[in-house]
């Protein structure tokens, strides 16, 4: 793995200073999810159900994203390995 890495300026975003580090980390993830969602579920009609396999932070992302998509995460079924992750979802 490279200690260093070069980038072009416009690959780089300045955070703002309210928004802490541990905030920000989650801004390109987050933006991968929107854009599976985009790609591939909208329009989605309030009454179908959508599953999501694999409980990782895309998976558990996209589970967000839909569920508020949906309006009730009721039809977001998250399928996954991981019991304290699938948790983080139903209590969302």
């Amino acid at each position: 793995m490279a200690e260093y890495l070069t980038l072009p300026v416009g690959n780089l975003h300045l955070v703002p200073d309210e928004i802490s580090d541990e905030e920000a980390v989650f801004a390109e993830p987050l933006a991968a999810a929107c854009r599976v969602v985009e790609q591939g579920l909208l329009p989605f009609p309030k009454d179908n159900r959508v599953a999501i396999l694999g409980d990782g932070k895309l998976g558990l992302m996209i589970a967000e994203v839909m569920g508020r998509e949906c309006g009730d995460r009721k039809n977001v079924i998250l399928f996954g390995k991981h019991e304290n992750k699938m948790a983080l979802v139903e209590n969302v």
